[in-house]
């Protein structure tokens, strides 16, 4: 029998590493809001990684959930804490552990728009600068045109 400690343990290690998870969701809207776009890779990096332990966290939970007689998922942890009346610090673990998911779910859907929006910006500032008008001050290579017409450069 898996000990009721094994869930339990399981849901603060699911808390540390999702409020982990919404702090670098945060840095990553600062990083886009400002200009320290070098920081991104890494970021994505962390995200990535941050993201697949979460899942591993929520499949071991799966798996104790099963393995104890209750259903995956929600409704399993929440037929688990019914079951046993004296869990009162792992509701609350879990009522965060929901908080932070849903908050998790929209700052990463902020940031993905806010991405979108700055691809958006810079494919059109991309545009204008290579449009292969005369008005334009670079070229197809990349280098910047001399914008006075019929003079030779030396």
């Amino acid at each position: 029998m898996i000990s009721l400690e094994s869930l339990s343990e399981l849901l603060v290690r699911e808390l540390v590493e999702l409020r982990r998870f919404c702090a670098l969701l945060e840095e990553e809207r600062k990083v886009l809001s400002g200009a320290h776009a070098d920081r991104l890779p890494d970021i994505s990096t962390e995200k990535s990684s941050l993201a697949g332990t979460l899942h591993q966290l929520e499949a071991r939970r799966d798996a104790l959930l099963t393995h104890e007689g209750f259903p995956a998922g929600r409704c399993g942890v929440e037929a688990w804490l019914a079951s046993r009346p004296n869990l009162d610090v792992e509701r609350g673990r879990w009522s965060e552990l929901q908080k932070l998911a849903a908050r998790a779910r929209d700052d990463n859907e902020i940031n993905g728009r806010l991405i979108d929006l700055l691809l958006k910006q810079n494919r059109e500032a991309l545009s204008v600068l290579l449009s292969g008008g005369a008005e334009s001050i670079y070229g197809a290579d990349g280098q910047q045109r001399s914008l006075a017409v019929g003079k030779r450069s030396l």
